[in-house]
């Protein structure tokens, strides 16, 4: 049985600490809450469901998101 290799997205989910961290006094888009999932941070690894969103190489990335089909 062949498996298909994972896949992963390029907008990944962040957490406002991180963002600010990376963004210091940028205000990130945020998705509206009816829109919003809970994740894991893309830089720290962390649960967040803050729906803020970063554009990310997923192969420089220390927890890349699956690509959601």
């Amino acid at each position: 049985m062949m498996t298909t290799p994972k896949r992963y997205s390029w907008t990944q989910p962040c957490c406002a600490w991180c963002f600010e961290e990376r963004n210091p006094g940028r205000q990130p888009t945020v998705l509206k809450d009816e829109y919003r999932e809970r994740e894991i941070c893309v830089h720290c690894g962390k649960p967040t469901g803050e729906g803020i969103y970063v554009r990310t190489d997923p192969k420089t990335a220390a927890h890349p998101t699956n690509l959601k089909s």
